[in-house]
Order: structure tokens, then sequence, then C-alpha cells
């Protein structure tokens, strides 16, 4: 009886367990998925993109596919804990599986104010590890959302930065979908 109380005080205290598309626990680390949306639409998953189509300017913008297949850019999540399964409201960083020719490496970011949306628009150009102030804008969270889940930016990695805590969603411009600070919840499954 003893073992079970503390096996299930431990459980408890661990957050909840983040589940793909097929019912499995989301891994950390070296296990790759898709970031869908959960709203069958004409759009596909999460991928990046240029600012500007076209121009090959970098950073990589994160955005939302205009096409429903191919599904999207596989990405990987980098809990600060280390464990090896991704949980709710744990800080994470978020690294994204393509060719990128961009310097930035393809981690995400949320960097200040973007002059042309009035955005914080996500991006390359993060890293993964090292909590801490030169950090803070590259961690990420998933939530639930009702039945589903969504992204969400609100680090806890430093404790005396002044970091916001909202959702992320998606923000139409320049005929394009990206992901943004704000907004109404973008809800995501996991393939």
């Amino acid at each position: 009886t003893l073992f079970f109380l503390a096996s299930t005080g431990e459980a408890a205290a661990l957050p909840g367990r983040i589940f793909d598309t097929d019912g499995n626990p989301l891994r950390s680390r070296t296990a790759r998925y898709y970031i869908m949306p959960v709203v069958d639409d004409a759009y596909g998953g999460l991928e990046s993109e240029y600012r500007i189509k076209g121009t090959y300017t970098c950073p990589k913008f994160i955005c939302q596919d205009e096409n429903k297949f191919p599904t999207s850019t596989p990405a990987s999540f980098w809990p600060v804990d280390g464990m090896g399964s991704v949980r709710l409201s744990t800080d994470m960083n978020v690294e994204f599986h393509e060719w990128n020719p961009c310097p930035e490496k393809p981690i995400w970011t949320l960097p200040s104010t973007d002059p042309a949306t009035g955005k914080r628009m996500v991006r390359y150009g993060g890293m993964i590890g090292k909590p801490g102030p030169e950090t803070v804008n590259n961690w990420f969270r998933i939530e639930k959302s009702g039945d589903n889940y969504k992204l969400v930016f609100c680090p806890s990695v430093c404790k005396t930065c002044k970091a916001v805590c909202e959702d992320l969603g998606i923000h139409y411009q320049d005929g394009q979908r990206w992901l943004v600070l704000g907004g109404s919840p973008f809800a995501v499954k996991f393939q």
C-alpha cells in the first residue's frame, strides 16, 4: 500500500501526457511529428517560409502550409526537464527538420514585434537548451484546449524575466497564414 501511495503521488505531480493521433505518448528529442491543424480545412500543417515569398531572405518564419498535402515539416520537441516524453505545461524548444539554407538554426524563437505586421511572429533562430534570460524567447508549451491541444508561449525558464503568456494563433497577411503570438488559439494535433 505504501508503494502505491508513493507512486500515485509521484504520478500526480507530473504534468499530463500529450498523445499523437495514433494514441501514443509524444516522445522528445529524436521523435518527429507533423504539427497539423485540428480543423480539417484546405490548409495543412506547420512549415517554414521566407517572410516575402520568392526573395530567399533569411530568417524563415513559421506558417501554415497553403495546401492540405504534403502535410508539413517534421518537428521534434526538447523539454527543459529532459523527460523522454513531452508533457503538458512544460517549457520546450521546438526544432524543425528540413533543409535550411539560412544561417539561423531551425529552432523556433519569438522575437520582438514585426514592424510590417505589428505582431510577434514565430521564426527560426532559437537554440536548444540553456534556459535563462538569453533564451527566454525560445521556449514554448503545449496545453489542452478542450479535447485538443494548442501551442502557447509562456516561458518559466527565467524567474527574473517578465515574459508574456499567450496562445499562438494564425495571422493572415500577404497570402500566407503566419504563426504569431496572440489571436484565437491554433488548435493542433500531432501525427
